[in-house]
């Protein structure tokens, strides 16, 4: 029985299908009436799925530029919070050094990032120096905007980059 209903509903759905495409080929005929400029549309159609496609390949670049950025910027906080002294007169001073240096490069690089994207562990103002022969590790993260972001609904890209680098210790 089942077997018989979903056979009459094949059946029907092929008749539906045949006089759907009776009816659009037709409709087609009469308002294009030959394939003159077909090509027009499939190019069109085309190119704009390769734009979008280009598109997308350069927000990826551009985020993976970013990321190699962030890395470097990152590298260097913890290179300058390994060698310079953390002694309790100049804490302030140094986490602002390392700040610094984190800006500084991604600035010169062409990324933009502020003070607060920068986490620095442990933090010489916040719980002190790390011990001699102890990780420094420095943590950056940004947002990369990207161009399709409109049509994807992703405006951004986060992304976070840390680097660990031993502490030297004040001598």
């Amino acid at each position: 029985m089942i077997a018989l209903l979903w056979r009459d509903w094949a059946h029907l759905l092929t008749i539906i299908l045949t006089i759907m495409k009776t009816i659009m080929r037709q409709w087609l005929d009469k308002f294009i009436g030959d394939e003159h400029g077909a090509n027009l549309i499939e190019m069109a159609l085309v190119t704009m799925l390769l734009l979008i496609i280009m598109a997308g390949a350069a927000d990826v670049g551009r985020a993976f530029n970013n990321y190699i950025i962030i890395t470097n910027a990152a590298r260097e906080g913890a290179r300058t919070a390994a060698r310079l002294p953390c002694k309790d007169d100049n804490r302030p001073q140094l986490r602002a050094a390392i700040v610094g240096a984190v800006l500084r490069e991604a600035t010169d690089s062409g990324v933009i990032l502020v003070g607060g994207d920068v986490t620095i562990a442990p933090d010489p103002v916040g719980t002190g120096c790390a011990a001699a022969g102890a990780p420094v590790s420095v943590t950056v993260d940004y947002r990369t905007p990207t161009v399709m972001g409109g049509i994807l609904g992703m405006n951004q890209i986060p992304m976070q980059s840390a680097v660990q680098m031993v502490f030297f210790g004040n001598d």
